[in-house]
C-alpha cells in the first residue's frame, strides 16, 4: 500500500465511523467472521481464561490488548456482524500470546493458531461455513520469543503454519479468507529495547515470513470459488514511519494522524494523547492504530461488499 493509498484509506475512515452500522448491515457479503490469531485479534479469550487477570482492565480495554476496540471489531461492525471471544460462545478463536509455530498446552501457553483452527473444525464437525470470512493472523510472538534460529528458517515456519491452517479450513469447505502479512516486527518498541542485533533479526524474519507465505498461498488463489485476500500491513506501517516527523523535531501530526510512532503510550501510566500515538504498549497498537488497520482491511475487502450489493 502506497502512502497515497493509505491517506485515502484514512479519509475513508471518516465515512466508516459517520455512517450507521444498521444502514450497512444488509450489504454484508458474509454471514459470519471467524478469527484465528494472537493478541492483535483477541477480543477476550485470554481475559476469560484468566478470569480477567490478563490483560488487566484498566488500563486495558475489556480484555483487548489496547485502550479500545481492536481492528477486527471495527470490520465486523461495519457489516453488522458480532465479534465475540470463542470461550464466550463467539467466532473469535484468537488468543493473546499465541504462537504459530509452538503448540499451546491449554493452560500456561495459549493455543497456537493451527490449534485454534483445529478447535473450530472440531466444533463444527469438520464442516466450515462457505459463506463466512476466515481471518488468519500471527507470527509476531514467534519472532519476539525466538532464539537460536535463523530469520529465514523462522519466517518459513511461520508461513507454513499459516498456510497449513488455510489448507485445513479450505478442505473443510471455507472459501473466503483474509490473511494479513506480518508488520515489520522490528518496528515494535518491544524489538527496539532488545538492541540493534535483534531489531535486524526481527525485520529479516518478518520479510522472510511474508515472502514465504506469498509463495505458499500462490496456487491456492486459483482454486474455484476460493478468494484469498492479503493485507499489506508491512508496507502500511513503513508508510506511517516514512511520513512521520524525524527524531529531534517538534511532534507535528503526520498525514496519518500520529505524532509518536516510537514510544508506547502505556509507560507505565497512559500517556496524555493516545489518539495520536501509534503504540499502546511495547507490542500493540492504540485504539486509533487499530482503527487505521480496520480502514486498510475495508479497502482490501471493498470489492467483496460491492459485489454483494450489485447482486441484490
Amino acid at each position: 500500500m502506497s502512502i497515497q493509498q493509505s491517506r485515502r484509506a484514512l479519509m475513508a475512515f471518516t465515512w466508516l465511523v459517520s455512517t450507521s452500522i444498521a444502514a450497512r448491515a444488509a450489504t454484508s457479503p458474509y454471514d459470519a467472521v471467524y478469527v484465528f490469531g494472537d493478541s492483535y485479534c483477541d477480543v477476550g479469550n485470554i481475559y476469560a481464561a484468566t478470569n480477567g487477570a490478563i490483560p488487566l482492565s484498566p488500563p486495558y480495554f475489556h480484555g483487548r490488548f489496547s485502550n479500545g476496540p481492536i481492528w477486527i471489531e471495527h470490520v465486523a461492525g461495519v457489516w453488522g456482524l458480532p465479534m465475540t471471544a470463542s470461550l464466550l460462545g463467539g467466532t473469535d478463536y484468537a488468543f493473546g500470546g499465541a504462537y504459530v509455530t509452538v503448540p499451546g498446552n491449554g493452560t500456561s501457553i495459549s493455543p497456537s493458531v493451527p490449534q485454534q483452527v483445529e478447535t473450530y473444525l472440531s466444533n463444527v464437525h469438520g464442516h466450515a461455513d462457505p459463506k463466512a470470512l476466515y481471518v488468519i493472523e500471527g507470527g509476531g510472538n514467534d519472532i519476539l520469543g525466538a532464539s537460536g534460529v535463523s530469520a529465514e528458517y523462522l519466517g518459513y515456519q511461520i508461513a507454513l503454519g499459516i498456510a497449513d491452517s488455510e489448507l485445513a479450513l479450505r478442505r473443510a469447505g471455507a472459501e473466503n479468507f483474509l490473511i494479513p502479512d506480518l508488520l515489520d516486527v522490528g518496528q515494535l518498541p518491544a524489538a527496539t529495547v532488545k538492541g540493534n542485533a535483534f531489531l535486524s533479526f526481527a525485520s529479516e524474519a518478518s520479510v522472510a515470513a511474508n515472502n514465504a507465505l506469498d509463495r505458499l498461498l500462490e496456487d491456492d488463489k486459483f482454486f474455484e470459488r476460493v478468494r484469498i485476500r492479503r493485507l499489506d500491513v508491512f508496507s502500511l506501517f513503513h508508510d506511517i514511519a516514512a511520513d512521520s516527523t524525524p527524531a529531534g523535531l517538534p511532534p507535528l501530526v503526520s498525514h496519518f494522524g500520529f505524532t509518536d510512532i516510537i514510544d508506547p503510550c502505556l509507560s507505565p501510566a497512559p500517556c496524555a494523547d493516545p489518539d495520536h500515538t501509534l503504540f499502546w504498549d511495547l507490542e500493540h497498537p492504540t485504539e486509533f492504530g487499530h482503527a487505521f488497520l480496520a480502514v486498510a482491511v475495508e479497502a482490501t475487502l471493498g470489492t467483496e461488499a460491492k459485489r454483494s450489493r450489485s447482486s441484490k
